[in-house]
């Protein structure tokens, strides 16, 4: 699916031209506020931020402050104008309570990816045992898992999708088992080794598909929703202040399948190494993403 719309392009194009036109002087003047970008620690999000931040920089010469933070707190921050942009909005399912609280104030930039939320378990738990989310109600299936969900922090958008589940479902017996991300995949990590069976609060893209063979839980109740998009959204008014970057973001895009590799191998590496390598190789890609923004900041240039 083209997950960017062809209206939101155009209206950027033209935004981003009658900006331009204006004074010379307050657009270098607010070409020199960093951009401040806020993000949670999720993998794929370092690796989508990183990236754009160092395109930003490279084609624009654009600083950006990027500024660790929850989700509850991103939006709220976001919504109030003290942040600029958050580019790890999952719609429409896994942060509509936040999106929608909040839209009034906001301005939705363009989707970067597609993703998905769920439950998920090892693929060696039988599927003739448990393939869907009901099959958790089994009594030998809640013993096997001790009745645990394992997932991440507190209160972000899944979590509370999950404990929607957990009622509409009617998991009785199961309890949320909350620590990190790493400490979620430590855990399953450790119950693998000891063949034990695990339930896990799961999310792709991410490189636990890739290290352990999981499969998600069927969903007949659609709590966890389909497949989710990824926005890019930012404050009231940043496409007017901003027009090249809003430009950029409206036009930004990471293949799924080179999201989950460069994933990998920041593992073994780190993710500033794999991002600047991805960037170099790719670089007339990310310049196409520039294009009109590129061509009107040259026609400005004495």
């Amino acid at each position: 699916m083209n997950a960017h719309s062809p209206d939101r392009k155009t209206r950027y194009a033209a935004l981003l031209s009658l900006v331009l036109a204006a004074s010379t002087s307050l657009a270098q003047a607010a070409d020199q506020a960093p951009v401040r970008i806020v993000w949670d620690n999720w993998p794929d999000t370092e690796i989508t931020v990183k990236l754009a931040t160092t395109a930003l920089q490279d084609r624009l010469k654009q600083p950006v402050k990027l500024v660790m933070a929850d989700i509850g707190i991103q939006f709220q921050a976001l919504a109030n104008g003290n942040i600029d942009l958050i580019p790890m909005v999952w719609l429409p399912s896994t942060h509509k309570a936040f999106y929608d609280k909040y839209k009034d104030r906001l301005e939705d930039l363009g989707v970067l990816y597609e993703g998905r939320i769920g439950m998920a378990v090892p693929s060696s738990v039988p599927l003739s045992e448990v393939a869907s989310v009901e099959d958790l109600n089994k009594p030998e299936v809640r013993a096997r898992l001790e009745g645990k969900i394992l997932t991440s922090e507190v209160g972000n958008g899944q979590y509370k999708l999950t404990v929607k589940a957990i009622d509409e479902y009617k998991l009785e017996g199961y309890k949320l088992v909350a620590s990190s991300e790493t400490g979620m995949l430590n855990e399953l990590d450790r119950n693998l080794k000891r063949d034990k069976w695990s339930l896990v609060n799961a999310w792709s893209p991410h490189w636990m598909f890739s290290k352990w063979p999981l499969r998600y839980l069927d969903d007949p109740k659609q709590i966890f929703g389909g497949a989710e998009q990824i926005h890019a959204v930012a404050r009231k008014g940043f496409s007017e202040q901003y027009p090249e970057v809003a430009y950029f973001f409206a036009h930004y895009s990471v293949p799924k399948a080179d999201l989950e590799a460069l994933m990998m191998e920041a593992r073994q590496s780190s993710s500033d190494k794999v991002v600047a390598a991805y960037y170099a190789a790719n670089k007339p890609r990310f310049d196409a993403m520039f294009q009109q923004g590129a061509e009107a900041v040259s026609s400005r240039q004495p």
